[in-house]
């Protein structure tokens, strides 16, 4: 075997040989080192706002959201503090008044026509670098944004004593249009501060320069470094925003932060306790607390890096060139990014996560809870970053206040009869949030939204297993949505049904029982009384949801074998002439993903799932979407289809800096980044009905590879290791103790030990489950799976004569079969049954003494093999009482 030695353009060091992971054989997965993972580019970004989407490295640490641009004749770093905001009240359009530009920082150094340019952002390290050759003369920068102290480091260098110049330049950018401030120069520090004034935001920069050797020298509102060896700039940011109740539930903008201390003591103390720690030393705070989360996930699908600069790799990827290995940057780029804009105790990441550089940014950069700050938080829990989450919670726990008190007005308004006199009416769900106002109802989406957010929290539980979080964090906001919930539901012809009703953006609104609301609801009461279960709780309304729980209808199939978005809906999408039927929202399946209601224990909705993502089409271009439905096809075990997303996604929407852009423009918009994360690793491991599943849905394309580190419901921690698509080595590390259901082909076959090579007993649930009781820490290793091929399905289902009483059904056969089963699933029911066997032609004639009486039902056709194995999936046809 040859292995090619790649030596770093930037720091000189000799990486260390890549081989694709079904090579490396000794020791455990979960051991090995995680493969090297960059960006890198030959040129500087454009100086210009597409240069900021397209082309600048993106960093932060949940304090600040940088773009670095790399020039060399002047350095741009752009600063954005997610705090600071700006509204008007009449603040409408597309664009319009949100997250505004902290700051845009130069550095100039007067440097044209260098030689041997480089600039990267190596992902291992979260570290970013600039390299360039002038005059005889190696210039080198480096960038790393620290959050254990809340600050950014530069260091610049010059190979040669006494080269290194250059002018320090913080400006504040859009003064005058409801936004004031100054820059001063002293001694060694540039103090940028003023005031947006619409909620009377104080906000400070300061920008610290420690050269070595040299001369410095303050100006007005700059410093400049002359003949120095190196210099390291330090920046802190604030602003005078607290995460405090009185921030919403004060209506008067400019009291909203009243009695909270202005930044400058903060950001000093800030800049004074990183100025007292050595350049090694930050740089260490930094990589201890960055790897630590970072490292606990790799994935390799055999690439190596290529020698393609990173824009030219993306530019190629629509002809497949070099494709793994953008494949692999991309699920990485997600989890750097949620690392970067999501930290406990600062603001969680809006729809352009941490990073903006308009004064007026797409939709302001909210919050909106009708998909995206969902799918912010996606990778979170399955790319094994759960703590990541702390930054919405804490959030949360601050605008739920004024929902409480929402839920009061809402119940009043809708469904007076329920209402708590004494406001205990728990909190309705929102659309959109920032971090200064919450709003009431939207017709743009249900109440469901409540119920999702709430799904978030239970996520972090049931990731963690965690009771005493359980306890005090998860369950008071699951309860409190359950009650809201309770009381704002209605008796329609025998099922609780919300009224009014939105499906997200969809055209048709205020209607009664859309989907996404009530698979949400029920989503929401079954986790609260599973967790008051959990806890041993009795509290005083639990027993009202035990009796809603069956009456919140959450599914209904279709005449077309859809699952419907609405109660009115026949066929496909024909409630209303005004709905999509390639909506980029598909609402309807959020039970498959991300919830938990859908899964492989409820076959025919399955099913109904697939035949909804098929009737949705790949016509919509937006990329948040495409990451959506990566996830939707690989939860039902279709990797194939999943990939074709995935594709589309990187070809169609990923951006030189592997940015997403939303739908052209560039419109940048950072949901897609971590919803392909989630993709990625749905399509590697599953965990939804609470049995651990690795490679359930794996694409042709990726024949050969390794993960280690994915978390599964259960708080395990999976690695598996594949070659010709088959699993050859699986591992699970318990991390809670407790009982790990596996589920792979052949597994119960398998060689099942410890990772100190002691046999595991384990319980068989026929050849392709088993369960084993774990101990906390405990390491299963999985070897020695014999393969198993699939078996293909038959297709082509169809009822061809049709009388009351009997039915014929023809299909077109499979190569596999020895024989078919068939099956049938009645009206909205979750389930098949068997209703024939042995079927050997291709062809049946089904009687039975109730069909007369059944309107709609479902057939399904599976291959059964020789061997005694069936087709995982088959072909289906929905058979209508005429």
């Amino acid at each position: 075997m040859t292995i090619a030695i790649a030596t770093s353009v930037l720091t000189g060091v000799i990486l260390a040989p890549e081989a694709c992971a079904v090579e490396q054989g000794a020791g455990l997965i979960a051991d090995r080192p995680g493969k090297a993972m960059r960006l890198w580019y030959d040129a500087p970004a454009p100086d210009s706002d597409l240069g900021w989407a397209n082309a600048s490295i993106p960093m932060g640490n949940g304090y600040m959201g940088i773009n670095v641009f790399g020039g060399t004749e002047s350095e741009r770093i752009q600063i954005t503090e997610n705090s600071l905001y700006d509204w008007a009240d009449k603040n409408s359009g597309f664009k319009r008044r949100g997250v505004n530009n902290f700051a845009e920082v130069y550095m100039d150094f007067g440097h044209t026509k260098p030689g041997n340019y480089a600039r990267e952002l190596n992902l291992n390290e979260g570290v970013s670098r600039v390299r360039y050759e002038l005059g005889g003369v190696t210039y080198s920068r480096e960038y790393f944004t620290s959050y254990p102290d809340k600050v950014m480091v530069i260091r610049l260098s010059a190979s040669k004593k006494g080269a290194l110049s250059f002018t320090l330049r913080p400006t504040i950018p859009f003064l005058g249009d409801g936004k004031s401030g100054t820059v001063s120069a002293k001694g060694d520090t540039v103090t940028l501060s003023g005031v947006m004034t619409y909620f009377n935001i104080q906000f400070e920069g300061q920008f610290k320069v420690i050269p070595k050797g040299g001369k410095m020298k303050a100006g007005n509102d700059t410093i400049t470094v002359s003949d120095a060896d190196s210099a390291v700039v330090l920046i802190a940011v604030g602003t005078n925003y607290q995460f405090d109740p009185q921030v919403f539930l004060t209506p008067k903008p400019t009291e909203k932060l009243k009695g909270f201390p202005h930044p400058h003591a903060k950001v000093s103390g800030t800049i004074a306790d990183a100025s007292a720690k050595s350049y090694e030393q930050l740089k260490a705070n930094h990589q201890a607390d960055y790897t630590e989360l970072y490292d606990r996930v790799s994935l390799d699908l055999g690439a190596k890096e290529p020698a393609m600069t990173t824009d030219k790799l993306v530019d190629a990827y629509p002809d497949g060139a070099s494709s793994r290995y953008l494949e692999e940057l991309a699920f990485q780029y997600g989890r750097y990014m949620l690392i970067c804009s999501s930290r406990k105790g600062t603001l969680p990441p809006h729809l352009q996560g941490i990073w903006n550089v308009y004064a007026r940014p797409p939709w302001s950069s909210q919050y909106l809870h009708d998909t995206n700050v969902q799918m912010a938080y996606a990778p979170a829990f399955c790319a094994n970053l759960p703590e990541l989450f702390e930054s919405y919670a804490d959030f949360f726990n601050i605008f739920v206040h004024q929902q409480r008190q929402y839920a009061t007005q809402y119940i009043e308004q809708y469904n007076p009869s329920q209402l708590d006199p004494n406001g205990d009416n728990g909190w309705s769900g929102p659309f959109w949030t920032n971090p200064y106002n919450v709003t009431g109802k939207s017709p743009v989406a249900g109440f469901g939204t409540g119920s999702w957010i709430a799904q978030m929290f239970w996520d972090y539980y049931d990731y963690t297993r965690d009771e005493s979080l359980l306890a005090e964090t998860v369950y008071p906001v699951m309860y409190e949505q359950a009650n809201f919930v309770s009381r704002f539901v209605k008796e329609v012809d025998g099922v609780l049904l919300a009224d009014p009703s939105s499906s997200p953006e969809q055209k048709l609104r205020n209607t009664v029982g859309t989907t996404f609301d009530q698979q949400m609801f029920y989503e929401n009461h079954h986790n609260t009384l599973t967790a008051a279960k959990i806890l041993g709780r009795s509290d005083k309304r639990l027993d009202i949801y035990e009796k809603q729980l069956p009456l919140l209808d959450p599914i209904q199939i279709g005449k077309s074998g859809q699952i419907k978005e609405f109660r009115q809906e026949e066929y496909y999408c024909d409630a209303d002439k005004v709905l999509d039927p390639h909506h980029r929202h598909t609402s309807m399946l959020l039970g498959e993903y991300p919830g938990q209601l859908i899964n492989d224990t409820t076959p025919a909705w399955l099913d109904a799932v697939k035949k909804t993502l098929t009737l949705r089409t790949r016509k919509s271009n937006i990329g948040w979407a495409r990451a959506e439905r990566v996830a939707f096809w690989a939860r039902v075990h279709d990797g194939d289809e999943a990939y074709l997303f995935f594709q589309d996604l990187l070809g169609g929407n990923f951006l030189h800096n592997l940015f997403n852009d939303h739908r052209g423009g560039p419109l940048f918009q950072a949901d897609a980044n971590y919803g392909a994360t989630a993709g990625v690793a749905e399509l590697l491991m599953q965990s939804q009905d609470h049995v651990v599943s690795p490679l359930p849905a794996l694409p042709c394309a990726w024949s050969d590879g390794s993960y280690r580190g994915l978390l599964a419901r259960g708080n395990f921690e999976v690695s598996a290791q594949w070659s010709n698509g088959q699993a050859s080595r699986v591992e699970v590390v318990s991390n809670a103790g407790g009982t790990l259901a596996l589920r792979y082909p052949n597994v119960a076959k398998a060689v099942i030990k410890t990772s100190e090579g002691q046999t595991v007993d384990f319980v068989a649930k026929g050849t392709d489950q088993v369960s084993i009781e774990t101990t906390k820490g405990q390491i299963v290793v999985v070897t020695d799976i014999p393969a198993c091929t699939p078996v293909v399905a038959p297709s082509n289902l169809k009822v061809v004569k049709d009388v009351k009483s009997q039915f014929e059904l023809a299909w077109t056969g499979s190569k596999d079969a020895a024989t078919y089963n068939l099956y049938r699933a009645v009206g909205n029911a979750p389930d098949y049954e068997r209703i024939a066997s042995n079927i050997k032609g291709t062809g049946f004639v089904y009687k039975a003494a109730d069909l007369k009486q059944i309107d709609q039902m479902t057939l399904k056709v599976t291959t059964v093999r020789a061997d005694g194995r069936e087709s995982r999936e088959g072909a289906t046809a929905v058979r209508l009482l005429h």
